[in-house]
């Protein structure tokens, strides 16, 4: 108890000494600061590196994918409705940033994707996005991004994702995310993969 009078006693009568000894504490204070907040912009970084968009790579070859572990009638396509752009406010395009996600969806067995193809509103293919073959394990996903500044595909873009399977699997799963902002308004919707199966007679649909 006395020692703390004798310190306040003694800071009131070198008033020096107390703001010496507040702008150190001060100083101290705004270096731990410094270090934390570059510690927090470190793992930001570092989870940013993390999640950086990396492009689909072929694992397999073109002449892998032909060999009868893969060539089999276990082959499709799956339709997948995109947009480079929409229309708001009277007519206004906005812009539409667009990931899609390709999935395998069996817990046990893989699927090789053959293609991942880009399409324009014209139909006019864009962009192949994987050059090869790329072997999805069992629940493992890949995916392609279209960024915003990509106007190629148009209103009415569309992707075709051709796989195949060395024997029956789970039907993948295809989706595509857009986002997109345009002033006050901010954009966000999915849509789904559709499976492209038998061609159907138009007129038999009539009867």
């Amino acid at each position: 108890m006395n020692n703390d009078t004798d310190k306040t006693a003694y800071s009131r009568k070198n008033p020096i000494f107390a703001s010496s000894f507040g702008a150190l504490a001060f100083l101290a204070m705004l270096a731990l600061l410094s270090y934390f907040g570059y510690k927090l912009g470190d793992i930001e970084d570092q989870l940013e590196s993390r999640l950086e968009y990396q492009p689909p790579v072929a694992t397999l070859t073109e002449t892998d994918a032909t060999q009868p572990l893969f060539a089999t009638r276990h082959a499709h396509t799956i339709y997948v409705p995109v947009y480079s752009h929409i229309y708001a406010m009277g007519g206004t395009p906005v812009l539409l940033e667009t990931t899609l996600s390709v999935r395998n969806t069996d817990p046990e067995k893989p699927v090789v994707i053959t293609s991942i193809a880009y399409f324009d509103t014209k139909g006019n293919m864009v962009e192949e996005y994987i050059d090869g073959n790329l072997m999805l394990g069992p629940l493992e996903s890949t995916e392609v991004l279209v960024e915003k500044r990509d106007i190629r595909g148009g209103s009415g873009a569309n992707f075709l994702v051709k796989w195949n399977a060395k024997t029956p699997v789970h039907l993948p799963i295809v989706q595509a995310v857009m986002v997109g902002s345009e002033g006050d308004l901010d954009i966000s919707f999915r849509s789904d993969g559709r499976p492209l199966t038998t061609r159907i007679d138009p007129i038999s649909m009539d009867k």
